[in-house]
């Protein structure tokens, strides 16, 4: 029960940290006490072995220049020195008699060397480490050969050693849990202080799927990774509240601007009920429902090809061609609408021709709303200019009016879905044709802006990457 996984501490990431920092520490330390248990031993053998030598080359000695009495009496005094249950010495014949040895009665357990021992000597020093029954610690033992064939032995117990090892070992054993458990709370503070910033992000995620998208990241000092990860998680926190805010806005737009085909709609409807009128007039109510229909579906495709142009879905058919080409179509399809408004549309391209990679169809529509609006928006007498310009690696399309221009207050707005000025609330439209050249120009990795000052007009620059001259 206690195990849930919203309040699960063996299922964190915190102690799992702590966990893998334990296991490292404890295999570190681990590999440390085998490394210096090995060294340890491999020293206190090599000095026992060196102390056994020095003594079986004393004996030797001794015994070369002074014979068996002399290293008899040797073997008595240096035992009773060094004490004989630590120490033990013995001479034997090649027979494996015994010809003289150190007081043996600590040692009564001990047998005779190999038989073979002789043969393996080689006027060398052998050394082994035995177990004698009785005794509770090994005994290390030395042999060497006299000149006359007689073999020395040297024992000491290993006693000493044992219990060094044996104190090394317990107290490494407690230094290893005292490591462990005070690792292991360093481990779990500072694993604990890295992931305060991701619990600061995970409970402002909790917040924010209760619908508090106000609500931001604590920016601390934990660490660049977990700064950062605040930095991006409160970008994307604004992002989201701005796309929900944007969201309210079209809805309530939407809202607005299908209100009114759709009561005209059913109020024709509801006259051709009564029956009572000619038939001329229920062909103008149908075309009515028509026109009001083909308004609706309009914007409904209108919105369609924004959201697949902003999405990156949309097909583009894209080809390298001349901008100059893409404008001077646009320019001789409105000149006329120009024309009847009483504006006059200038065309302004290079000569040089400035390539660029489009879908030319989509192009022209983007084109087509701006020099719509701005004709749209200029008074009899005024002026719409569209002109082509080149910088070093991009390509400028400006199309600028004389007309009425944009409030400071708009111009941030302007490009939203259905967004419409207070001065243009009256003029026909639905607000969504600068959404669709915004879309199709970003489709195209280029960028739309807008300059205007209110009753000097307004200028509007569609940026695209060049494309090579080369052919």
């Amino acid at each position: 029960m206690f195990l849930k996984r919203g309040n699960n501490t063996f299922g964190t990431v915190a102690f799992r940290l702590t966990l893998w920092y334990a296991v490292l520490l404890a295999a570190l330390s681990s590999a440390a006490f085998v490394l210096v248990y090995v060294r340890l031993t491999s020293s206190l053998s090599h000095r026992m072995d060196e102390a056994l030598v020095s003594n079986v080359k004393k004996f030797e000695a001794l015994y070369n220049k002074q014979g068996l009495e002399a290293i008899s009496a040797e073997f008595q005094r240096e035992a009773a020195s060094s004490g004989v249950k630590r120490v033990f010495f013995r001479m034997f014949s090649p027979s494996q008699e015994v010809l003289a040895a150190s007081d043996m009665s600590k040692w009564k357990g001990i047998g005779y060397p190999p038989a073979a021992l002789e043969s393996l000597l080689n006027d060398k020093e052998l050394s082994q480490t035995i177990s004698i029954p009785g005794h509770e610690h090994k005994v290390r033992v030395i042999y060497k050969k006299t000149t006359d064939g007689n073999i020395i032995e040297v024992g000491h117990t290993l006693k000493d050693n044992e219990e060094l090892m044996e104190r090394y070992r317990e107290t490494f054993g407690w230094g290893l849990l005292a490591i462990l458990v005070l690792g292991s709370i360093v481990g779990w503070s500072l694993a604990n202080r890295a992931m305060s910033g991701v619990k600061r992000v995970m409970r402002t995620a909790v917040r924010i799927g209760r619908g508090d998208l106000t609500h931001r990241v604590p920016v601390g000092q934990e660490g660049r990774e977990i700064h950062n990860l605040a930095l991006a998680f409160n970008n994307m926190l604004e992002r989201i509240q701005s796309l929900v805010m944007e969201l309210k806005e079209v809805t309530d737009n939407i809202a607005h601007d299908l209100r009114s085909p759709l009561t005209r709609i059913r109020g024709v409807a509801e006259t051709t009920l009564t029956g009572q009128q000619k038939l001329d007039t229920y062909q103008e109510m149908t075309a009515t429902i028509i026109e009001e229909c083909d308004r609706l579906v309009g914007m409904i495709n209108t919105m369609l090809d924004i959201a697949e142009s902003q999405t990156g879905v949309a097909n583009f058919a894209t080809a390298r061609v001349d901008v100059a080409e893409v404008v001077k179509d646009a320019y001789e399809l409105f000149q006329p609408v120009a024309e009847d408004k009483g504006v006059t549309l200038k065309l302004d391209t290079q000569t040089e021709p400035l390539f660029i990679l489009v879908d030319v169809a989509r192009l022209q529509r983007a084109l087509a709303n701006l020099l719509d609006n701005a004709i749209n928006y200029t008074d009899a007498g005024g002026k719409v200019t569209v002109s082509v310009e080149r910088t070093q690696t991009y390509v400028k399309i400006l199309v600028a009016d004389s007309g009425v221009g944009i409030d400071e207050k708009d111009l941030p707005h302007i490009f939203e879905r259905f967004y419409r000025a207070d001065r243009s609330r009256s003029a026909p439209g639905n607000g969504l044709g600068l959404s669709l050249a915004q879309a199709i120009v970003q489709a195209h990795k280029g960028q739309i802006t807008v300059s205007s000052s209110p009753g000097k007009g307004s200028t509007f620059t569609i940026i695209l990457p060049a494309a090579s001259t080369a052919n």
